[in-house]
């Protein structure tokens, strides 16, 4: 497919000229119309569906008749502009349009195809539009706003400028690049909601509704896929609409039209861009912007901590992400509470949150969006590191006491019952080197009926699409044993930009007359011994979606070491035979004398990282034992922030809520292994102003170390919850922090109640602000 300005230079060059002429000399056309489909068929100008690009052909055509290079024949058009063909007589009016969208009955866009449905949006748009209807050149889709009670607008698409400096600058491409790929750059050229149809949010429900089919339409009618749409707005405009609905601002226009030279003719206008897709960048061939690096604990306290991941999350209304970040600094201060709870006397924000989290099943506040700003936050966290692990893992959510709820799925069957409804999470925490919690970049919800293969392959993928955006910072997948298969693998030589790292759950073969993969390695000489930390685990009754768990101590566990690399070949019943053998290195960990009772350790890690030494071996290890590190937040997730206490009337909502608990999680688990592996930092790094003091005061009434830096702070936090800090007790667990995290809150929102009726003392003269 060509682009209007490589159809343009094709055909001005000298060359294309002459081949013109010649063209020209030899054959004889009725009209120029004739040329057209000729010099389309001469020089391969066609679209993605097969079909002549006509029009483009003709401009350029035209163009070279006016200037003398070629001769056409005599154009049988008395006037080259073309009007717009209508009905000839208005539209009907809507009738009972209600004055709020969510009323509005059989609301839905309609794509005009045919002739008829043309004349109408036409007809539309001429009349009612202040700029009218226009013909434009180019690809093209227009849309109806339909609904039982009439048209209430329409929409229109055409082709972008063919030069926009503040677009070009934003999009970071070249000429060539620009050239080469300005079909995937499409311009919404006509938005029209009807003048007397006064309806709250009609405009950006379908604009909304719109954007979310306009990719696919487009491939259906064209063949390929837009992946940014651009837009004017005249400076009568604040363009608020649009800025609530998700689009950048990228700058103002020069004033000058295609036809205009370098003289302004036209008004100046701000210039928008909307993203069709999260990686257009990487499909267009543009360098990706460089992601700011951001330190791990940096904007954590909780005056602005839910500004920082929540702001900004493209929910379709910017009063939506303003409300998320309301919603989830409230419930932060309490995690174990119902929002209502936390919400306290803030009665408006328990409806505003309700609001959001009971928005349509299509609406823009989704998941994937609500995580869209912590996403990036996470991507400035990881700027940060030479190497982050991306740990995979799935969990179930049980709601089998919720039998109201409607779009849950099965997350476990047995064949004394029809099985347990929940929703199954699978979610990706990413980890520094030390196994700090930099944040939560994916999570997807599903049941035990999805594909589990599936799940891992879009982790790794979305693991790939982040790597994409970092410089100079090495991912390492990480997965269990449900992370074990061959198309994995495959997947990531594919991708190539991530490492993976999976412990194996299959004795595979190696060949003919080659003992397995597990046998292989056992047999193996001893190469090293290491010492590798389990801790403790709590006993779990058997129930309806899980096995019974005996409870088992913390020990250091003494385990021999041993490493050979391996060449796995295609199992005989995969798709995949024309892959060749995968090179991977194994690592094997065995228990040298487990305690009585007590299953030992036996790990076979397969990893793409090279493992050539005891070190990298041991380094291997070490990442792997991290992984825990998921189990741990999904822990939080489930007992302290209590998820599967929620009582919403459907999955999809549920889902969005759990989203949000998500990123609360991560962030009581950041404060734990912050304290624990990074003490010297600030107490400010978590911590307000009057949360230090009130730590500070609670350690000079008990006659304990008043705190200093973060490390401290944190152990003061668990103090409040009952850790008794001896010498001999390991560091504060996840439990105790939220605990006394909950009390540390109360008992600062009692201290900032007392300054409100008393000036003086150590509290006022932090918060004064002289």
């Amino acid at each position: 497919m060509y682009q209007q300005s490589q159809i343009r230079h094709h055909l001005t060059s000298p060359e294309g000229v002459a081949r013109l002429q010649a063209l020209m000399a030899g054959e004889s056309f009725k009209n120029r119309s004739a040329v057209g489909h000729r010099v389309c068929e001469e020089f391969g100008f066609h679209d993605a569906c097969g079909g002549v690009q006509l029009v483009g052909c003709m401009k350029v055509l035209r163009d070279l008749n006016d200037s003398q290079r070629i001769e056409l024949p005599v154009s049988t058009r008395t006037k080259r502009q073309v009007k717009a063909r209508g009905l000839g007589y208005a539209v009907d009016a809507a009738e009972g349009v209600p004055g709020r969208v969510d009323q509005v009955s059989g609301l839905k866009l309609v794509v005009v195809r045919d002739e008829g449905l043309l004349r109408v949006w036409n007809e539309l748009v001429g009349r009612e539009h202040p700029k009218g209807a226009a013909v434009h050149a180019g690809a093209q889709l227009r849309y109806l706003i339909d609904s039982e009670h009439g048209y209430l607008g329409a929409i229109g698409f055409a082709a972008s400028a063919l030069t926009l400096r503040c677009r070009d600058c934003w999009i970071g491409w070249d000429q060539e690049q620009r050239c080469a790929q300005l079909n995937r750059v499409i311009g919404l050229s006509r938005f029209l909601i009807r003048p007397g149809v006064r309806c709250a949010n009609l405009a950006s429900r379908s604009l909304g509704l719109c954007l979310r089919r306009l990719s696919s339409d487009f491939k259906h009618r064209y063949g390929y896929r837009p992946y940014l749409v651009e837009t004017f707005v005249a400076p009568s405009h604040s363009g608020v609409s649009l800025r609530a609905s998700n689009w950048t601002h990228v700058g103002e226009t020069s004033g000058r039209g295609r036809r205009s030279g370098n003289k302004a003719c036209t008004t100046v206008k701000s210039v928008y861009i909307y993203e069709l897709a999260r990686d257009w960048r990487k499909r267009l061939g543009v360098l990706p912007q460089r992601v700011a690096p951001r330190q791990t604990g940096e904007g954590l306290d909780i005056g602005v901590w839910a500004g920082n991941e929540f702001d900004g999350a493209p929910l379709g209304d910017l009063r939506l992400s303003r409300r998320l970040v309301k919603s989830a600094s409230l419930q932060a201060r309490q995690p174990m509470a119902s929002f209502p709870s936390a919400a306290g006397a803030e009665r408006a924000a328990v409806f505003g949150h309700y609001r959001m989290i009971d928005q349509p099943a299509d609406s823009e506040v989704t998941p994937r969006n609500i995580l869209a700003p912590h996403r990036a936050r996470t991507l400035q966290r990881m700027q940060n590191q030479t190497e982050v692990l991306c740990v995979q893992d799935g969990t179930d959510l049980n709601f089998a006491d919720h039998g109201e709820c409607k779009g849950l799925g099965l997350i476990s069957k047995n064949k004394a019952s029809a099985g347990t409804v929940g929703i199954h999470m699978h979610s990706m925490l990413a980890l520094d080197e030390q196994g700090v919690p930099l944040g939560v970049p994916h999570i997807e919800y599903g049941s035990i009926e999805d594909e589990k293969m599936l799940r891992w392959s879009r982790g790794l993928q979305e693991c790939s699409a982040m790597a994409a955006e970092l410089e100079g910072v090495r991912l390492v997948s990480v997965m269990d044993r449900e992370g074990d298969c061959f198309e994995l693998f495959v997947a990531r030589r594919r991708l190539g930009n991530v490492e993976l790292l999976v412990r194996a759950r299959y004795n595979r073969s190696l060949g003919k007359g080659v003992a397995k993969l597990f046998d292989a390695i056992r047999r193996q000489s001893e190469q090293g011994r290491l010492e590798v930390f389990v801790g403790h685990r709590s006993a779990r009754r058997s129930s309806r979606s899980q096995k019974a768990v005996s409870k088992q101590a913390a020990r250091v566990a003494q385990v021999s070491l041993r490493w050979r690399q391996v060449q796995l070949p295609v199992p005989s019943r995969s798709e995949l035979k024309d892959e060749p053998p995968m090179p991977l290195s194994l690592v094997h960990v065995q228990e040298i004398e487990a305690p009585a009772g007590v299953k030992s350790i036996e790990w076979f890690l397969l990893t793409t990282l090279p493992v050539n030494s005891r070190r990298e071996a041991e380094r291997v290890v070490e990442r792997y034992r991290l992984r825990w590190r998921i189990e741990d937040w999904h822990r939080i997730l489930k007992s302290g922030c209590k998820v599967e206490f929620l009582k919403h009337q459907s999955g999809d909502r549920i889902e969005r809520a759990v989203t949000i608990n998500a990123v609360i999680a991560w962030r009581l688990a950041a404060m734990t292994l912050l304290g624990r592996e990074t003490p010297e930092l600030p107490m400010e790094v978590m911590f307000t102003d009057v949360e230090i003091g009130v730590l500070q005061d609670f350690a000079k009434d008990n006659k304990l170390p008043v705190p200093d830096n973060l490390g401290a702070a944190v152990v003061t936090v668990a103090i409040t919850a009952g850790y008794l800090n001896r010498n001999n007790d390991p560091p504060p667990g996840y439990q105790k922090i939220w605990e006394g995290y909950i009390r540390l809150v109360n008992m600062s929102q009692a201290y900032e109640l007392a300054i409100r009726r008393s000036k003086d003392g150590w509290l006022y003269e932090r918060l004064s602000p002289d």
